[in-house]
């Protein structure tokens, strides 16, 4: 019953046609049930900003785990650019020195054959 009375002088207070016939004791127990309401919206406040925090949180940690696996990742790539790219290119080497060497033979044999042909 108390509750109703505090809602209806609540209404009332806010569309600024307070019961003339509200006591002062009625005043006080406005006051109070306003302040519990305060109360409750700080509180469910304060617990919708402590869930925000922990989503916070969440995205933190996972924000630092993409970090470090984007860093592994790009050190991974550059391991395997580097092996590919030093050993094509020793490969090429390879391969370059091989035909000049093979090339070089065949001058040589060439150049035998002619000077035994004669």
């Amino acid at each position: 019953m108390e509750d109703k009375r505090a809602e209806y002088l609540v209404e009332e207070l806010f569309t600024e046609n307070l019961d003339r016939n509200a006591t002062g004791n009625d005043m006080r127990k406005l006051a109070i049930n306003i302040d519990k309401r305060f109360d409750t919206v700080d509180k469910r406040f304060d617990a919708v900003d402590r869930r925000f925090d922990a989503v916070d949180r969440r995205f933190d940690a996972v924000d630092r785990a993409s970090n470090q696996l984007r860093h592994e990742m790009n050190e991974g790539f550059n391991r395997i650019e580097y092996r590919l790219t030093h050993h094509l290119i020793n490969n090429v080497g390879w391969m370059i020195a091989t035909n000049i060497a093979v090339f070089g033979t065949v001058i040589a044999s060439l150049a035998f054959l002619s000077t035994h042909l004669k």
